[in-house]
């Protein structure tokens, strides 16, 4: 009986001395160079209003569990708010793709306004990280034209890591889309349609 006692006692104090689990922190950043250098403002365009569904503002990644069910993960978290981190991963793809940059703070009434709703944004039952958007243009108030990119993208390998990166992945499709049809004047391709 003693021993049994002893043992689980010692099988708590073991417990107890276990290092509590660290979570890890991920980035929504263009994996593109930095450099410096004098900026290129759009002349044409700025970037206007980013929101984002609401069940997608939390800091844990978010992943499917049933049809229409999704759970954040504790450990495995945006490394700052997850709208913060889209506009400014917008921002950089959109400017990169069309060679001059979106400032923040640059909405003169001159200039056409992007606007973006991120409807979606979790991994779903069958491996897979699922972006759905919407982005339209205004221009002096008035709506000019509205776009929906609807991707999925598979995960690399199981995982959260894996997660965020086909997110980003998506992301930067998204902006690149949005970056083609402003440098050319077209429709998006094939991957948005209009709602």
């Amino acid at each position: 009986m003693k021993r049994s006692i002893a043992l689980v006692l010692a099988l708590t104090l073991g417990a107890c001395a276990t290092p509590p689990l660290e979570p890890n922190y991920y980035l929504l950043r263009s994996d593109a160079t930095i450099t410096s250098g004098a900026l290129e403002p759009s002349r044409e365009f700025a970037l206007g209003q980013i929101s984002i569904a609401p069940y997608i503002d939390q800091p844990g990644l978010l992943l499917e569990t049933a049809p229409g069910e999704v759970r954040a993960a504790r450990y495995h978290l945006w490394a700052e708010p997850v709208r913060d981190g889209i506009e400014t991963l917008l921002r950089q793809e959109i400017s990169r793709r069309t060679g001059e940059n979106l400032l923040p703070g640059n909405r003169d009434p001159g200039r056409t306004t992007i606007n973006v709703r991120i409807d979606q944004m979790h991994g779903t039952l069958d491996g897979q990280a699922l972006l759905v958007a919407y982005w339209w243009l205004s221009s002096s108030g008035v709506m000019t034209s509205a776009h929906r990119f609807a991707e999925s993208l598979p995960l690399d390998t199981p995982g959260y890591a894996a997660l965020a990166s086909a997110e980003k992945a998506l992301l930067a499709r998204f902006a690149a889309s949005i970056g083609d049809a402003m440098a050319t004047g077209a429709e998006p391709a094939a991957a948005t349609d209009n709602p």
